[in-house]
Parts: C-alpha cells; structure tokens; sequence
C-alpha cells in the first residue's frame, strides 16, 4: 500500500525491508549494522527523489518534491527524511498492529462478534486498539526543551527522557478502567481521542489518517469475511518477537470463518 502511494518499485521492498529490520532492531544487529542500514536506507530515499525529479508522475513523492522545488516549503535534507520515514513506517508499524490489534480482538471473541455483527463499531474498535497496541512500541528518546514540573519532581532543560506511550495509554484519570478492552470505548465520540499512538504536537504521526483507514479497512475484511474467526492455539502460549522497538508474535495460527 504504501509503496503504490509513494511510487517506490515493488522491485525493492524486499531490500528496504530488511534495512527497517536492522534499523529498528534493538539485540540481533550492532550499532554499526544499523547505522550502515540507516545510511543505505538514507541513500535509497535520496536515489528515489532524484529518480522522480527526472520521470515525474502523481505519486506522493512527487507531490513532496513539489513542496520542495517549488513552493520551497521543505529543505533537501527534509524532503530525504520524510521519504524515508514514510517508507519505513508506512509498512513495518502497520502490519504489526495489525496482527496485535488480530490477536487482542481473538483475546476477546465477545467483542470479535460484535464486531462481525457491527461493523459500525469499526471506527471506536481501532481506536481501542490503538490505545492498547501501539503502534510506537516504548517510546523514543526525546530532550527536553524546557523545564518540566511533573507530581515527582522538574524534569530540566537539556535532559534526555524516554517517555512512555503505553503507560499514558492506560492512565486512570484519562480513561476509564484503562486495563479494560472495549471496542465501544470510544464508541460515539467525536475526534481526537486522547490517547498517544500517533503522538502528540511536532512529533504527531505524519500518516495518522492513512493508518486509521488501513486498519479500519483490514479488520473489516477480517471480521467480515471470517464472523468466526478463533484462535488455533492458547494464545497465552504464543511467541513474541524481542528484538526489536516494535513487538509481535511470531505467527498466530487461527481457524474457523
């Protein structure tokens, strides 16, 4: 999906693929491996705009290269980063709240038929999930522009954090029973909801939109065309990837329809 609406080959995904992979693995690769896949991933993205420059067509980078070259909107090195950004992002945090959003609904087949039976309920259902699955893993490392005065104490100027999305996700005195998993949740309430997948001000996901409508899309299928989906085995049982900034199980076996 968001190789068409970018206008990157399908020839390549295989390779920028395993660059996302090494870039957001946190064990299996070293420092040095992912810088060296951050810089082939960087040069990927600046070929791709240089690509584009010379056979133009409609495609979401020429319309980034547009706000570049000619309303001078974004710098080269801005245009090179949000490419590469989009490309990275579009793919790898989508499919994994895909399969996390799949395996809580199969955590609650109540809910799973409700929705088979509603699919109004698909709006506020990928809200909840956003809530409770992500998509941006723990946090990253953010500094502090100014003094910060929180309940425990002031954060100040200069300093490093590694804010916690998940816990905000759950704070008490924003939601409700925040362990609690409720596709009604947000059912009947008007946009923005308050929780923090997508982050919040400058640092407010760039496809936030896109990814609402892929996954009220996907689980739309899902629900749909399989009303009776069950897991296949305990799911309580299932392996999680570990080493990486975005978790998964490695397979979920499901059956029925």
């Amino acid at each position: 999906m968001i190789c068409e609406m970018l206008g990157v080959p399908m020839d390549r995904f295989g390779q920028f693929r395993g660059w996302t992979e090494m870039f957001l693995s946190t064990s299996e690769a070293s420092a040095e491996a992912r810088g060296e896949g951050f810089a082939a991933f960087m040069a990927y993205a600046g070929e791709l705009i240089a690509e584009h420059r010379v056979t133009p067509g409609d495609d979401l980078i020429d319309l980034l290269i547009g706000a570049r070259d000619e309303g001078d909107r974004l710098s080269e090195s801005e245009l090179t980063h949000m490419v590469f950004t989009l490309i990275m992002a579009g793919h790898e945090t989508t499919a994994s709240i895909i399969i996390r959003g799949a395996f809580r609904l199969l955590c609650h087949p109540d809910q799973y038929a409700q929705l088979a039976a509603r699919p109004e309920l698909l709006g506020p259902a990928v809200e909840e999930i956003l809530r409770c699955e992500g998509p941006g893993g723990n946090g990253l490392l953010r500094l502090v522009t100014e003094d910060i005065e929180l309940s425990g104490g002031v954060i100040p100027k200069g300093t490093v954090v590694l804010p916690n999305p998940t816990g905000a996700n759950h704070d008490p005195s924003v939601f409700d029973d925040p362990l609690r998993f409720d596709i009604r949740r947000f059912a009947g309430k008007a946009p923005p909801n308050p929780h923090l997948a997508f982050g919040h001000g400058p640092h407010y996901c760039l496809g936030a939109n896109l990814a609402r409508m892929e996954l009220q899309e996907a689980f739309r299928a899902l629900v749909t065309r399989l009303p009776s989906l069950r897991p296949q085995e305990d799911l309580s049982t299932l392996r999680w990837t570990n080493d990486g900034l975005i978790h998964r199980p490695h397979r979920l076996p499901v059956k029925g329809g």
